[in-house]
């Protein structure tokens, strides 16, 4: 017998790291909601664009220090399921983490390269690029309504599928994401 038990929840860390990302995500949604109901050419409008900036830099570099945590510290053993589901899981997982990489590279380019200075919380980020007008349309592929879309139904599956795993297969994937969870039982005991 082993005498290390497997890792059946995330860490206090790790869910903190879901957790604020998840906020930053909302709140980057509500930051652009606002932002687009504000008056073209207007001081709110501009300040709305800065703070959703100013977020999306920020989730960028929490996102980064999260995929360090996450490679650096053991991680709990997979929920059990058909390797299917499994596949499916690991696939939204890796396509989340890519979205909120790349998502906040496109929006920063976007800025950078009509050679406009990113704000991050009233600290300007100068463009690296300088005026390309190529980049801009690529990089509005990679931060428009087509990728929003995109990210927005992952986010949904992510949501469905913790709910469905939740409720319906009673196997604990929400408790091993918040601090109050209980664990889940090992495989058939108690």
């Amino acid at each position: 017998m082993s005498d290390t038990q497997p890792i059946r929840r995330y860490g206090i860390v790790a869910q903190l790291f879901h957790w604020v990302v998840a906020a930053l995500l909302f709140a980057m949604l509500g930051t652009n909601l606002l932002r687009e109901m504000a008056e073209k050419e207007s001081a709110a409008r501009t300040e709305w664009m800065n703070l959703h900036m100013s977020l999306g830099i920020l989730l960028f570099g929490i996102v980064i220090l999260r995929l360090i945590w996450t490679k650096r510290t053991p991680q709990p053993e997979p929920l059990p399921g058909r390797w299917i589901t499994r596949v499916l899981a690991k696939a939204t997982h890796v396509l989340l983490n890519l979205a909120t990489l790349l998502v906040p590279i496109g929006g920063y380019l976007r800025i950078a390269s009509k050679d406009l200075p990113a704000d991050f919380f009233g600290t300007p980020i100068p463009s690296i690029v300088g005026d390309l007008p190529w980049l801009h349309k690529i990089a509005s592929v990679g931060h428009g309504p087509y990728m929003e879309v995109f990210f927005y139904a992952l986010i949904g599956l992510h949501v469905l599928a913790a709910i469905w795993h939740q409720y319906i297969l009673k196997d604990g994937a929400i408790d091993r994401i918040v601090p109050w969870g209980k664990p889940p039982a090992l495989g058939g005991s108690a």
